[in-house]
């Protein structure tokens, strides 16, 4: 189950980081928005963070931090880099896959 929470808490890293990407975009283009648009993509990280803080906090009930840590950062990592291929906003080049690989290596040698 500790595994989950490490899965979960790295996807609700995910939301968060997307949501603040789509906010700093929107501010740099077109109108300045409404305050309550512009404040609901900053909420929703806000949220996103706090509930990814809990499931990380319910992870390590379970598992050392040397290897929680690391695990949960490669799920974030690894869930930035889908939504870089699937939304097509983000250049994903060999280099950023090398070390994205490299980081994956690491993660599996702290494992053991």
């Amino acid at each position: 189950m500790a595994y989950l929470w490490l899965i979960l808490s790295g996807a609700c890293s995910v939301v968060a980081s997307v949501a603040l990407k789509a906010a700093g975009a929107a501010a740099a283009h077109g109108p300045t928005p409404s305050l309550l648009t512009q404040a609901l993509p900053y909420a929703g990280a806000i949220g996103a963070y706090g509930l990814g803080f809990g499931f990380y906090a319910l992870a390590l009930r379970q598992l050392d931090l040397t290897l929680a840590y690391p695990l949960m950062v490669a799920c974030a990592i690894a869930g930035v880099f889908v939504y870089g291929l699937l939304s097509g906003t983000e250049t994903i080049t060999a280099m950023r896959m090398a070390g994205a690989a490299f980081i994956a290596v690491g993660v599996f040698l702290v494992s053991k």
